[in-house]
C-alpha cells in the first residue's frame, strides 16, 4: 500500500507556500495588539496603583472581566457590539463614523488588545509592588523628584520583573491570533484552513502552521530572552 495516500510531506512545502504571505496578517494583529494593549495596561495599572476610589474598581472591574472570558467570546462581544457601539454614539451625536466602515480586522485588534490589556494590567501593577517601598523613599530622601525617581529607581527594577511575564503574554497574545478567522479575518490558521478545505490534506497544512508558530515562537523567545540577560544588570543595584 502507497503510504503517501495518507501522508505527503510535498504538501506541507506546498502549504508553508501558501500560508507563508498570511505571517504578516499574524505578526500585525500580534504587535498591534500588544503595543495597544501596553499602553491601556500602563493607564489601568495607573489607577489601581493611585488608589483613586472609583477608578481603581473600574479597572480592576475591567481586569476582571476580560480575565474571566474566555478569548473567543470575547472577540465575538466586540465583533457584534462595536457597530452597536458606534450606531449609539452617532445617533447620539457624540461622534460620527459610518459602521460599515468598522472592518473584521480592526475588531479583531481591539478584542485581542482589551484580553492581553487586561493580564498586562496585573504584570505591570505587581511589577511596580516588587520594588521594595524603601528604595522608592530613599530616592525621595536624596532629592530625586516623583519623575527621576521613577525613571531612574523604580521603572528599570520594575522592567526587570516584568518582561518573563511579558515575553509570556506576547507569545499567549500571537497564539491568540489564531481564533480571529472565526470573525472572517485570515492569517496562518485561516489560510491553513483554507488550504486543507482546497486540497484535502488535513494533517500537512496544519504541520505546515505549526511549524511557523513554532519558528515565531522559537524567535520571539530568543529575542526576549537577550533581552532579559541585559535587564538582568538592574538587579545588582547598577541603577545608573
Amino acid at each position: 500500500m502507497n503510504s503517501t495516500a495518507f501522508f505527503d510531506p510535498s504538501y506541507i512545502v506546498s502549504g508553508l507556500v501558501y500560508i507563508f504571505p498570511y505571517l504578516k496578517v499574524t505578526l500585525g494583529l500580534t504587535v498591534s495588539s500588544v503595543c495597544l494593549g501596553t499602553f491601556w495596561a500602563l493607564f489601568c495599572a495607573f489607577l489601581e496603583i493611585r488608589r483613586v476610589p472609583l477608578f481603581k474598581k473600574l479597572a480592576a472591574l475591567y481586569v476582571l472581566i476580560c480575565r474571566s472570558l474566555p478569548n473567543m467570546v470575547l472577540l465575538y462581544l466586540v465583533y457584534y457590539g462595536l457597530p452597536i457601539f458606534v450606531m449609539a454614539m452617532d445617533q447620539e451625536g457624540v461622534f460620527h463614523f459610518p459602521v460599515e466602515k468598522v472592518t473584521a480586522l480592526q475588531v479583531a485588534v481591539v478584542g485581542l488588545t482589551l484580553h492581553t490589556g487586561a493580564y498586562l494590567t496585573e504584570i505591570f501593577r505587581a511589577a511596580y509592588e516588587a520594588v521594595p517601598e524603601g528604595q522608592k523613599e530613599a530616592a525621595k530622601s536624596i532629592g530625586m523628584t516623583g519623575l527621576q525617581a521613577f525613571f531612574r529607581v523604580i521603572f528599570p527594577q520594575a522592567v526587570t520583573v516584568a518582561l518573563p511575564m511579558f515575553a509570556n503574554q506576547f507569545l499567549s497574545t500571537m497564539k491568540s491570533t489564531s481564533i480571529v478567522f472565526v470573525i472572517t479575518v485570515v492569517e496562518l490558521f485561516g489560510a491553513a484552513k483554507l488550504f486543507s478545505e482546497d486540497s484535502m490534506r488535513y494533517f500537512e497544512a496544519y504541520m505546515a502552521v505549526a511549524i511557523l508558530y513554532w519558528l515565531m515562537g522559537v524567535g520571539f523567545e530568543f529575542i526576549f530572552g537577550k533581552m532579559e540577560v541585559r535587564s538582568n544588570r538592574f538587579r545588582k543595584g547598577n541603577l545608573a
